[in-house]
C-alpha cells in the first residue's frame, strides 16, 4: 500500500502545460509531477461520454494514477421534493456508472442541508441496490454549519450503509469555527473514526486538504497554499499518517493551485519518512 496525492479537477497549471488541448491529458501530466492520484469532478452532473470514462480509465492504469469521483451537487437526499430526491439516485447511479468504466473506486458527494440524515440513509440503501460493487459512495464532511455533514453525522451516515467517509479537513475547519491547528485535533478525528467504523476504515481513508477562509456560519472560501497565515496546515496531519501507519489518499483542493497544494503535501510526508 502507498499514500497516494492528487489533484481536484484540472489546475491552472494544466492548462498553461503542454496537454491543455487533450482534455483527458490531465492523467499523464499529473504523473509527470510525481502525482499519483486524481479527482475526476463531475460536480455539475455526470456527463461524461463512456467512451472518455474507458480511455481515461486506461490511462490511469498506465500511469499508476488512481481515481476518484467527485459527485453532481443536484444529489440532495434532504430535499422535501421527490423529485430532487428520485433525481438524485439518478445522479449518483449514473455517476457510479461512469466511475465503473473508468476504475474510480470511490466517488464522494455532500450529503444535503439540515438534519435529516435518515434521508441520506435511505437514498444511498437505494443507490447500494443497484450501483456497481466495484464502487464505494463517500459522504463528505461539510463546510457550512447549516449542511449535514459534521463527523458524527458522516459517521452516523457510514454505520448505517456500505459508504467510506470523506474526510475534508478544510470544511471541518470550518465547520469548527478554527478548530483544525493543533495535532490533538486531528489525532481525536481519527479515533473517533476509528472507534466507529473499525482499524481499517482509517486505513485507507480518503482525504480533501487546503485552507479555508471562514465567519460564525462556517466556510466561505477556499485558500491557496501558496498564502501567508492560512489554515488547516497539513504538518500536523502528516504526523499522524506516519504515527497511526495508514495510506490515505490525499486531495488537494487549495485553490487554483491544487497541484501546489498536492506537491506540498508529497514533499511534507518524504521529509517525514
Amino acid at each position: 500500500m502507498e499514500i497516494r496525492f492528487g489533484a481536484a479537477g484540472n489546475p491552472l497549471n494544466f492548462w498553461k502545460s503542454e496537454f491543455r488541448k487533450d482534455k483527458l491529458g490531465v492523467i499523464e501530466w499529473s504523473h509527470k509531477l510525481g502525482l499519483n492520484a486524481q479527482e475526476r469532478q463531475m460536480t455539475y452532473g455526470a456527463r461524461m461520454r463512456e467512451e472518455d470514462a474507458i480511455e481515461f480509465g486506461k490511462r490511469a492504469k498506465k500511469f499508476d494514477v488512481s481515481l476518484s469521483v467527485h459527485g453532481p451537487y443536484y444529489v440532495v437526499f434532504t430535499s422535501e421534493k421527490e423529485n430532487v430526491y428520485e433525481n438524485s439516485v439518478d445522479q449518483l447511479l449514473k455517476t457510479a456508472h461512469l466511475a465503473e468504466l473508468m476504475g474510480a473506486k470511490k466517488i464522494v458527494f455532500h450529503p444535503g442541508y439540515g438534519r435529516e440524515f435518515k434521508k441520506v440513509v435511505k437514498g444511498l440503501k437505494e443507490v447500494e441496490k443497484d450501483k456497481p460493487k466495484s464502487v464505494t459512495i463517500c459522504p463528505e464532511t461539510m463546510g457550512k454549519i447549516s449542511q449535514l455533514g459534521s463527523l458524527n453525522e458522516v459517521i452516523s451516515i457510514c454505520e448505517e450503509t456500505e459508504s467510506e467517509p470523506c474526510i475534508d479537513f478544510g470544511h471541518l475547519h470550518a465547520r469548527t469555527l478554527g478548530k483544525m491547528k493543533d495535532k490533538e485535533q486531528f489525532r481525536d478525528a481519527l479515533l473517533e473514526i476509528e472507534k466507529r467504523l473499525g482499524k481499517n476504515s482509517i486505513k485507507k481513508l480518503h482525504c480533501h486538504f487546503y485552507p479555508i477562509e471562514f465567519t460564525d456560519k462556517g466556510e466561505k472560501v477556499h485558500r491557496a497554499v501558496t498564502e501567508k497565515n492560512v489554515f488547516p496546515r497539513f504538518e500536523p496531519f502528516a504526523e499522524l499518517i506516519k504515527e497511526f501507519k495508514i495510506f490515505p489518499t490525499l486531495i488537494s483542493e487549495s485553490k487554483d493551485s491544487q497541484d501546489i497544494g498536492a506537491l506540498q503535501m508529497k514533499e511534507t510526508m518524504e521529509k517525514l519518512r
